[in-house]
Order: C-alpha cells, then structure tokens, then sequence
C-alpha cells in the first residue's frame, strides 16, 4: 500500500494490471474449467475404499430365503390397489401384516397444512392440481435382543411414488419379508425400524420431526407412541417390479447434502457381489474404463449429480434423513428391456447384508468423505481435489477487483472505453477553435474539468444503489405467498399466481436503471469503478459461501456469471452486454441447465417446437418445485437466488445501464477575456 500511494508507481502499476490483467483472467478461467473437467478422467480421480473397517461386508454370509412371502406379499397389495383404485392406503391391513410376524407396530397421522402441489394428473384438463394432504404412516419396530434399543436402522419406503402414482407394493412385499427374516435372528445389536410412509417426502418429514421431536407450523402430525434410539443410517426402497436390471443409487439429499461415502462403497460393493447392476442416475460404468468413451461417460455421470444436487431438493427419502446427520440412501429397482433380470431373491440378499454390516458399526460414519463427487459408482472426487479449480475461477474475480481498486481516484486514461476523453478533447477544442483567447486559460479549464472527473469515489453513493437491489431481492423472496394469496381473491389458482409473482418480479426488475435517474444519483467515473469493486466483491462472498454449503451450486453458478460480470461495464456494447447478462440472470441459469440436463438424460429427439415446450414446462415445475420446497421441506436455493444472487446481478445489471456524468466546469477567467 506504500508503493500505491506514490502517484507515479500507482500510475505505472495501472498501466501494467491494464495490460496484463485481462490475459491472466483468461488463463485462471481456462484453466480452472479444463482443471475441472480433467477430474472425470480416471487417471485424475481415486478408486473408492473403506475408511470404516468395522462395517467387515466381506464376512456377511447370506442367509435370506424368504423370498415367496415378498411375492405373495406384493400381489396381495397389488390387488387390494386394483380394487381402491387411487384410495388412501390399506392402514389396517398393513398393521395386521407386521403384527402378524410379532413386530411393535404403530401408526401416524398428520395432515399438511397449506397447499402443494399433487403429480394426480385430471384427465379433462391435463394440468397440476393443488390439495390438501391427510396422510397415515405405519411403522414397526423389531427390537434388538442384545441391547436396551439404543440404536436403529431405518428400512423405509413410499406407498405412492409421487411422481407416476404408482404404488410401491413390491417393496412393502420385500420389506415384509426382510422383517419375517430378520426375526429369526438373535444377532441384532440395533433396532430395525421398518417404515412405510404416505405421499412421499411429507410422510417423511412429518414422521422425522415426531422422532426427533422438532415441529413445524405448516405440518400438523400426531405423536409416536413408539421409538426406539438414535437412527445411525437408513436404506429407502423403491421397486417398480418383482424383476429388475439393475439398482439405481440415489444419493442427493436436501440442500445439496450427500451421504457419508462409506455408505455408498457399502451398497455398491453388495450389489455387486449378487451380481446386480449399479448405476448413478441411470449412467451404467464404462468398461473399459480408459479412454475417450471413458471421460465422456463420466463426465457425463459427474454432470447429472452436479446438476441434481445442485436444486438442493432431495430425489428420494434418504434426503431428509442426511438433515438429521443420519447416513442414507435411495435404491431404486428397475427394469430396464433387453436385460437380464434378478428377483427378490438376490435384492434381499443385498438388503440383508448391508444391514448386518450396518449392525457391525461401533460408532456413527465419520471417517470417510461427505463432500465429493462421483464420475462411477466406484470413483470418486474428493473435497480437495475439486476446490482448486473453483478456486482458479473465483480468481479471475479477485484480478478484476485488484485492477479497478487501482483505478480508483486515477487521472489515467479511463479503462472503460474512453468516452470521457472524447468529451474533454470537444471542450478543448471549442474554447481554443476560432484562435482566440489564451491556450493558458483552456489548458487550465481542462486540467480542472480532468481533476473533477476523477475525483475519488463516492462511497456513500452505494448505499442508494445496494438498497435498492436489496429490496427489490426481498420482494422476490416473498411475492411467491404474496401472490398466491391475491390470487386467491381474484379467483385465480394458486400455481398460477405463485409463478406469475415469481417471474413478474424479475422482469419489472429490468427496469430498475431507469428508476435510477441522473438527477437523483450522479455517477463519475470512479464512483462506476467503485460500484464496479463492490459488485464483485460481494459476487466473490456469495459464490465462496454458496461453493461451501452446496459446491455445485456454487461451481455452476461462477462457470457461468464470473466471466460474463468480469468484463461488465457501462458505455458501448450495451445490447450486447445486456444479452449476456439476461443469460447469466437467475432466470436464464434456470432455463440452460434445465436444458442441459435434459439434453444429458433424453435419448430422443422430438423437433424444435416440441423440445422448446417440454423445456418451458420443466422450468416452470423447477420454479414450482423450488418455491414449494422451500416452505414445506426447508430448502434454502430459491432463498439464496432472491436474496443474494439475484440482487448481485441486479447490480450488474444497472452498472451496464448507469450513463456517467460529466461535470461542465466553466472558465471564468475566458468569460472576462470574451
């Protein structure tokens, strides 16, 4: 800071961040992004391993043989649904079913409390509808002979999966028949806590908060009359078939939360003991696991789970658990055509042993990695290996906060496109024109209009601009419910009002730089380079705070508004610059990786129109969903957009717009010569 406050070495150090200050942005951008992308390549990840070594999977013996009563089971309920068709669940028979094999069962009520949106698809109008949800959970505790029901593990799954209606009765069938197995075992250190839950991820919640005690206004449920000890992990089931092709592991959990790794190299290594395909959101393995075919795979793989933890919201049960710190994950049967097929028989072997290994545990899972990434199921991305290469491009961030520190309150050549030196060098040439009056006087009104033009930033001059961004990002945050409820007064429906306040807001936003007006906020040159430090400097916080709690939100959101803000400024190229911008805004992030995604996961290609409609519709459920989410299950994405990245952008945005004045300084000494 010595140095810089000699007026020469701070004007010769300008210079040099003018010049190369650019360059190095590029290459710390280029080469964070290559960094990153490299990672999916085998050489530059690690093979998966067991940190816990009291789980011992290797010694679990086998010993399920039950698997005629899944089967009998599951078509029994199949066919009490065929007779209810879409009614509620069979609560007493399925109470009669675990008390039959001699488990403590019990059942609980809860009713949700405002309105979400139901998957039941009204055949007249084809469009979502809003209910009101009353649901039943059943659960049965079989207690562990060896200890005082200290600790559990949870066997969960949904009735109804939420999304297709279907009802998930060839797992209850497994389920049963683990109990019925499981039963006749005197090795049990822990609980087994077998749960079917109602409506998906409200049953759970309303099921989590009476076990751990924790209430929410929005979900009225009634008490456990049952509970056994501390959870230490949970395995939800999902089957769509008594025969399936492989296990599809779901791992994403609520805001971004993973299970610990060890649980995840568990599974994996189980199944592929009984010879039953894991994949990770639908992405077989490559084999060979080398080469070009290889990285795109995994790359591929490492894309989706980015791109799905990133939502922060939870693609199965075990998501609201990893709340709670307890270690879970979803496997979800299913029957892929052309493959070969397995049973309940080797799906219950699987389940068996990764709760016998489970029951081994001494201690809650804390050695392996909660933060990772995965380009296989049997590779992996450690915290430290992808935290440089984020690095790398947040730096391109610090670089341009460094130049335009320098230049602030500088009477160097204006870094922005030299529009105030035209303006000067008119002023000049029209007191000196006509070859009259003294070249002393001009060149002294010149140097004066100079000295005033960069003059030291003004620092108050942020707090009108931030403020307003700020309020404009409250509004956002609420107008969802406000909405909602305005619309319920004019008889509108509440999806509808809810993303009618959603979008409204950020498209009346755009008008903000015309709110603020050069009477009633001047700008100089140096107070735009002001704002321009702070806009990045927030943009830094927000992206390093959100990489540490969600790191693919963070990742996705400064590969994509990093360089786009990097090289915002106002003056020439505004339609330009505001195109990049709208693309980089929240909205626009949500409609490309909305796009992306499912470019990655759609095989088939259905023409322009048809993709652009089906794309329109996904973002407007992600937008529900969000919002929705949000209030029910607690995840914070939307609020972190309303709050903080949207106004951010918002002050980018008004950067580009914000025209400059220029001070007129009059030569009083050329008026008396006149």
């Amino acid at each position: 800071m010595g140095l810089l406050s000699d007026p020469k070495s701070r004007e010769r150090f300008s210079r040099i961040a003018a010049k190369y200050n650019s360059p190095l942005c590029v290459l710390a951008y280029v080469v964070g992004v290559v960094w990153f992308l490299a990672l999916a390549y085998k050489p530059f990840n690690h093979r998966t391993y067991f940190s816990e070594n009291a789980l011992l999977p290797g010694l679990v013996e086998g010993k399920f043989r039950t698997e005629n009563v899944a089967t009998r089971i599951s078509q029994a309920m199949k066919d009490i649904k065929d007779v209810s068709k879409d009614g509620p669940m069979p609560v007493a028979w399925i109470v009669n079913q675990f008390r039959g094999l001699g488990l403590d069962t019990y059942t609980q009520e809860y009713i949700q409390t405002i309105p979400v949106p139901s998957a039941r698809q009204s055949e007249e109008q084809g469009k979502e509808m809003f209910v009101q949800l009353n649901g039943t959970n059943v659960y049965a505790i079989l207690r562990a002979p060896r200890t005082a029901s200290t600790e559990a593990i949870v066997l969960s799954a949904p009735y109804k999966h939420y999304l297709n209606m279907d009802h998930n009765n060839h797992a209850f069938g497994l389920m049963i028949a683990l109990a019925s197995h499981f039963r006749k075992s005197s090795y049990w250190s822990k609980d087994i806590i077998f749960l079917l839950v109602d409506y998906d991820e409200i049953g759970m919640e309303a099921w989590l908060q009476e076990y751990h005690y924790t209430k929410s206004p929005l979900l009225k449920s009634s008490p456990l009359h049952g509970r056994s000890g501390s959870i230490q992990a949970a395995i939800n089931l999902e089957l769509h078939s008594d025969q399936v092709s492989h296990f599809n592991v779901k791992l994403e959990g609520l805001n971004g939360l993973l299970p610990n790794l060890d649980l995840v190299n568990l599974v994996v290594q189980l199944c592929g003991r009984e010879r039953i395909t894991v994949k990770l959101h639908q992405q077989r393995d490559t084999f060979p696991s080398e080469g070009w075919p290889a990285f795109q795979q995994n790359l591929k793989t490492m894309s989706l789970m980015m791109l799905h933890q990133a939502t922060g919201m939870p693609n199965g049960l075990h998501g609201l658990f990893l709340r709670y710190h307890i270690e879970a994950v979803t496997l979800e049967g299913v029957l892929e055509p052309g493959r070969s097929t397995t049973g309940f028989y080797r799906m219950g072997r699987v389940l068996e042993g990764v709760f016998r290994s489970l029951n081994n545990l001494l201690e809650r899972f804390h050695q392996s990695f909660f933060f990772y990434l995965l380009p296989a199921s049997d590779r992996y991305v450690s915290i430290g290996m992808y935290m440089p290469p984020f690095g790398l491009i947040l730096l391109v961030t610090a670089l341009k906060i460094s130049f335009w520190a320098v230049y602030i309150g500088t009477p160097d050549p204006d870094p922005w496109d030299g529009e105030e030196n035209v303006v000067i060098e008119h002023i000049h040439s029209k007191k000196t024109g006509d070859g009259q009056g003294d070249n002393t006087d001009s060149k002294r009104g010149v140097t004066k209009i100079r000295t005033q033009n960069y003059s030291d930033g003004d620092v108050w001059s942020l707090v009108p601009v931030v403020s307003c961004c700020q309020v404009a990002g409250f509004i956002a945050s609420i107008s969802p419910m406000v909405m909602t409820g305005l619309g319920h007064l004019f008889g509108t429906r509440p999806y509808q009002a809810l993303i009618t306040g959603a979008t409204g807001m950020f498209f009346a936003s755009l008008f903000m730089p015309k709110c603020i007006t050069r009477n009633r906020l001047a700008c100089t040159v140096n107070t735009l380079r002001l704002w321009k430090c702070a806009a990045l400097v927030l943009q830094a916080i927000i992206l390093a705070a959100t990489a540490a709690a969600n790191f693919s939100l963070g990742m996705l959101l400064a590969v994509t508004m990093v360089p786009v803000c990097a090289m915002v400024r106002p003056g020439k190229l505004r339609f330009l610059q505001a195109v990049l911008m709208l693309l980089v805004s929240p909205l626009g992030l949500l409609v490309i990786y909305t796009g992306l995604y499912l470019l990655l996961t759609e095989t088939e290609y259905h023409g322009v129109v048809p993709s652009a409609m089906h794309l329109c519709t996904v973002v407007y459920y992600n937008i529900l969903s969000g919002v929705i989410h949000g209030y029910v299950l607690g995840t914070w994405q939307y609020t972190l957009l309303a709050l903080a990245v949207f106004p951010n952008w918002l002050f980018f945005w008004c950067i580009v717009f914000k025209k400059r004045d220029v001070p007129v300084v009059e030569n009083k000494e050329e008026k008396k010569t006149s």
